[in-house]
């Protein structure tokens, strides 16, 4: 019997219901003879539609984290479940599909593709798997209007300012309704007006749809309103109080 079959009582209905999960988790980085690591044993688990902010020191692991929670990277050793299924045991593809239908990620930077409109861009991961252009660009459009990028829909990113492009970047992280949303430093790049309009969209957007948010930030001002703030430090977890944040 499994531990997620062994577990009891609340414990068995919030890890049933996690969308991300990693127990055990380690990573060391490898190069010749030196060792690097980077956290050992570490657990998370992240319900559908909470919002979580992971915190901490420049050079701690943050994104290390991030790229494992987003299958972007391997662990040493321990395991990460997205949306009931274990990412080691999946082929590149299968994990790549998976990335697609469940996962989201928006970055510093919006990385939108410079020759596509916003309308396009934010298609693009309907394309990717397998929906009909008609479907996609409805759809893309639809998300576009609800960050108030209406009339911007036919602009590419070099013809929108840099709070549009983000917006644009949140848009195509939720086109396909992910389970989980992870960010990394996703508002670290504007200034802290925009950055406050940008992460209320992002809120406004994860209770209409849903979506779990995981967000490395740096703004504890930010990180404050989500659900749960976590420090990673030392190698590991801690939950903070938000009188600690």
């Amino acid at each position: 019997m499994s531990s997620l079959e062994s577990a009891s009582g609340n414990r068995e209905s919030t890890q049933a219901a996690a969308v991300i999960r990693c127990d055990g988790l380690s990573k060391t980085y490898v190069e010749g003879t030196l060792r690097t690591p980077v956290f050992d044993g570490l657990n998370l688990h992240v319900a559908a539609g909470e919002r979580v902010a992971i915190v901490g020191a420049s050079g701690v692991g943050k994104s290390t984290l991030l790229h494992l929670l987003g299958g972007l990277d391997s662990p040493t050793s321990g395991e990460v479940h997205v949306a009931g299924q274990a990412m080691s045991k999946l082929g590149e593809k299968a994990r790549g599909d998976l990335r697609n239908r469940a996962l989201g990620f928006i970055y510093q930077f919006h990385h939108l593709l410079p020759e596509f409109t916003a309308l396009e861009n934010v298609m693009m991961p309907l394309l990717i798997r397998g929906e009909a252009p008609k479907t996609a660009a409805a759809a893309a459009r639809s998300l576009l209007e609800q960050v108030g990028l209406a009339a911007r829909v036919g602009h590419k990113p070099g013809e929108l300012s840099g709070g549009e492009r983000q917006r644009a970047a949140v848009a195509r992280a939720l086109v396909n309704r992910p389970a989980c949303v992870l960010g990394d430093e996703p508002t670290g790049n504007l200034d802290e007006k925009t950055a406050s309009g940008v992460f209320d969209i992002m809120l406004e957007l994860n209770r209409d749809i849903g979506t779990a948010l995981v967000l490395v930030t740096h703004d504890r001002r930010l990180a404050r309103r989500m659900d749960r703030v976590l420090e990673l430090t030392g190698g590991a977890l801690r939950e903070l109080d938000k009188t600690e944040v």
